[in-house]
């Protein structure tokens, strides 16, 4: 299960936004001005909330590292702003200049800018940052958290934060087939050193936040840059779920000996470097299923294997087993070699746990007798055999499906409660479009459960599930009057069947438009994402001000609790069906990719 009950202690000191009718209050949940956006992660037993926030506003950038002579540079600054930053001289605007240009052309010998940081809200309501690996406060990497159970005990993931030092480039030996061709150069050609900005091994570790202990979850193969794990979730008894780099074939190994040489950059920059850009994604897969049916190809990089680890009363934790996949026709076997397909890369992943140690995720799955056809751009066409992701479940050894590759076309697990109701999503073509769609999947009684949400072709991605089995995640909507479709939070009652949009559960006057919820526990405390308009802050925190001195105000995310309200009852706002149409405010595009950010970490490092 993600989420333990918050304890009542904490709602007085938060800010709390409530109304005579309606059936949740809303009570926002970060106060600081280290990020730009949050969104809502777990809460703990004792009532700490556990926030992730994206968008460093704290970032000391490293001046000397920056080449003011690069072309690029130069045309993003005036002659004064370059000058002044030449001396060291740089204010919010040119900071904020500088902190996208280096988030958006990372090479070894720019400054790393981390994408998410992790933040604890204690009973009494001061939010401090929660560091994983981030030690020296570099703001080079990125840390999310995923679950608490009821220890107070994190699942979190960090990418490695990365160091300068001073790097001298050594020539590339020539091979003894090219010695005779090789033309001495009139003038030697002498390596300058240079300052690389160096990453720690491992370009991914999962690690269990518990108390001031940083606890690393072990992953199971570690050669070719330190190997990767994840964490995801984590049950009562200490068990951690996530996935693990479990081993490497000979071929990718001597491919990424051969281009980390360690001659013309740092052999850890590299190794990692390539190591996660080979990473499987399931935005990626997802994609390629809406474009060809099938996935046409999974990068070639690590072994991914979905994980069990357990804590230890020494403080550490061990790598328990590795899981295996769905493999061709849900056999748990790769599918032969042949020349008329290329053979799939199998993998899996496990992104929740109950208390009986059941574990729920997604794996690959192939069938070699169901062949898809498809055109690219250029108008070649391919043959692959039909290969997707699909929902699986992890019992004992057993690596079950849960839905039907025959009518679905791929689907995903996302949590599974005490009572074995397994949530989750699969996708198909409707109305002409690749959509999501709900199901719940009862374990004991082997029944699968599809909701339609808001209409037949809403597409539907729940987030997470108690142990009453209330659902809750993010659907479409379509605005009223339009055919536009918009993304609104959602809660399911998979006992009523009752369907609800979180927005139409709050009051009317509520400054918000509730777009997402990531998480719920047995109190019915549901962890959201809101759009509000609120101060917009500059890259050091401070509030950015018009020509006029008036403040700057902009449509931002923010992570907000809804509590539950006694007794309550659903608002009518003006009478209106607010289901599809709400006065909180606009879901403008750029929001789109705003808040694809947090689903990212899910989907990539994450659920997915």
């Amino acid at each position: 299960m993600k989420l333990s009950p918050i304890s009542l202690a904490v709602l007085p000191l938060l800010t709390m936004f409530s109304a005579q009718a309606a059936v949740y209050q809303i009570v926002e949940l970060d106060t600081n001005n280290k990020v730009r956006a949050t969104s809502g992660a777990a809460a703990t037993l004792q009532g700490a909330v556990v926030t992730n926030g994206s968008t460093f506003l704290d970032i000391t950038l490293d001046l000397d590292t920056l080449d003011f002579e690069s072309e690029t540079i130069k045309s993003l600054l005036t002659e004064e702003q370059l000058e002044n930053a030449k001396n060291g001289n740089i204010d919010a605007a040119v900071t904020n200049i500088l902190v996208s240009y280096l988030a958006n052309n990372p090479s070894v010998r720019n400054q790393p800018i981390g994408v998410s940081r992790i933040f604890n809200q204690s009973q009494n309501g001061l939010v401090a940052p929660l560091v994983v690996r981030d030690l020296n406060g570099s703001r080079t990497n990125t840390e999310f958290a995923y679950a608490v159970n009821n220890s107070g005990q994190i699942a979190a993931i960090a990418t490695a934060p990365a160091a300068k030092l001073n790097f001298t480039p050594v020539p590339e030996p020539v091979e003894e087939d090219d010695e005779e061709e090789a033309e001495e150069p009139e003038i030697p050609v002498i390596p300058q050193p240079y300052t690389a900005w160096v990453p720690e091994p491992g370009y991914m570790l999962g690690y269990v936040l518990d108390g001031a202990n940083r606890i690393v979850l072990p992953p199971a193969y570690t050669d070719l840059g330190g190997g990767m794990s994840a964490a995801q979730d984590i049950n009562n008894n200490g068990q951690v779920v996530g996935f693990t780099s479990a081993g490497v074939t000979d071929a990718i190994k001597t491919s990424i000996n051969g281009i980390c040489t360690g001659n013309s950059q740092p052999l850890q920059y590299c190794q990692n470097l390539a190591m996660s850009s080979r990473g499987i994604s399931l935005s990626t897969l997802i994609g390629q299923i809406r474009l060809y049916q099938t996935v046409d190809s999974l990068p070639q990089g690590y072994d991914e294997r979905g994980a069990l680890w357990q804590l230890n009363t020494d403080g550490s934790a061990s790598l328990v087993k590795t899981y295996g996949f769905l493999g061709d026709k849900a056999t748990g076997q790769l599918a032969p070699n042949s020349e008329e397909y290329p053979t799939p890369t199998y993998y899996s992943r496990a992104n929740a746990i109950n208390d009986a140690g059941i574990a729920v995720g997604h794996s690959l799955y192939s069938d070699k007798d169901r062949i898809v056809s498809f055109f690219d751009n250029f108008g070649f066409e391919y043959r692959r055999i039909y290969t997707a992701p699909h929902a699986t479940v992890y019992q004992g050894d057993d690596v079950k499906p849960i839905v039907d590759p025959a009518e679905w076309l791929a689907s995903v697990a996302v949590d599974i409660n005490n009572q074995d109701l397994v949530a989750g999503y699969a996708y198909k073509n409707i109305n002409s479009a690749v959509r999501a769609k709900l199901f719940t999947y009862d374990l004991a009684a082997n029944e699968l459960t599809f909701v339609d949400g808001f209409f037949n072709s809403s597409g539907t991605e729940p987030r997470a599930m108690n142990n009453q089995g209330q659902i809750v995640g993010r659907a479409e909507v379509i605005i009223g009057g339009t055919v536009d479709r918009r993304l609104h939070g959602f809660l399911y009652d998979s006992q009523s069947g009752t369907f609800s949009d979180l927005n139409d559960l709050v009051a009317c006057d509520a400054p918000y438009t509730l777009v997402d919820a990531t998480a719920i526990n047995d109190n019915g405390e549901i962890m959201a994402t809101a759009l509000v308009r609120r101060p917009l802050l500059d890259a050091t925190g401070q509030q950015q001000t018009a020509e006029d001195g008036s403040v700057v105000l902009q449509e931002q995310a923010t992570a907000v609790k809804l509590r539950p309200i006694a007794n309550g009852q659903p608002a009518n706002c003006d009478g209106e069906d607010t289901r599809y149409e709400r006065k909180s405010g606009s879901f403008q595009p750029v929001w789109l990719l705003l808040l694809a950010m947090f689903p990212l970490f899910r989907r990539r490092f994450a659920k997915g």
